[in-house]
């Protein structure tokens, strides 16, 4: 299976969490690229599967983002964006698209993981591939008090193949406030932590069950 990681954190190799993931699931035989802010520039030499996007050029116009993207933390990033002005969230938001659909074009996923649920979710919807968001209680914090916001990320929700809650707080906020009276939605919300010690095998099993879902197995 090909399986593009998508975070809303930093994602430089080698010690962040979703090159950690990427590892346990190219062990596991899956074909694996990752995607997600980098510290690193545009124009230094990315490792071979790591589509970086650079924010800082953007960023640097608003002085918390900025400090968001450097301090590379994906609630950090999550947070920082509810604030930022439309306009400048857009561009970086066209930046991101740019650079998910090359990954997506150079992998040829048969499903895609996105960590956490905010800007970049539907942008990987986008692609046209199986989709599963991995959602925490600080994304939907993050979201909840910008209208524009909220509806992005509920959208993105409801497009999504899959979806996995952080804990059985997360899980009864999605199904009470995000995902709604939707009966199918709702038997698509898993509820398991990231950070175990299986998570490349439990995120292999949800990319395939999103794909056989797509497939209308």
């Amino acid at each position: 299976m090909r399986i593009l990681l998508i975070d809303h954190g930093c994602c430089d190799p080698p010690q962040s969490r979703i090159h950690q993931l990427r590892d346990g699931l190219a062990a596991a035989g899956m074909t694996v690229a990752v995607c997600g802010p980098s510290s690193l520039h545009g124009l230094d030499e990315q490792p071979p599967g790591m589509h970086g996007i650079h924010l800082h050029d953007i960023a640097a116009a608003n002085r918390r983002l900025l400090a968001a993207v450097n301090d590379g933390a994906p609630e950090a990033f999550l947070a920082a964006v509810a604030d930022v002005p439309s306009r400048l969230l857009g561009l970086a938001r066209e930046t991101a698209r740019q650079v998910i659909a090359e990954a997506a074009d150079a992998l040829y996923p048969d499903a895609i993981f996105v960590l956490h649920a905010g800007i970049l979710t539907d942008l990987a919807v986008e692609t046209g591939a199986p989709v599963v968001v991995y959602v925490s209680d600080a994304d939907l914090r993050a979201a909840a008090p910008r209208p524009s916001l909220r509806r992005l990320v509920t959208a993105a929700l409801g497009s999504s193949d899959g979806i996995v809650a952080a804990d059985l707080e997360t899980s009864t906020a999605l199904r009470q406030g995000w995902l709604g009276e939707d009966a199918d939605q709702c038997t698509r919300c898993e509820t398991w932590p990231i950070d175990v010690s299986d998570a490349a095998a439990r995120v292999a099993a949800a990319c395939a069950t999103a794909l056989a879902r797509r497939r209308g197995e």
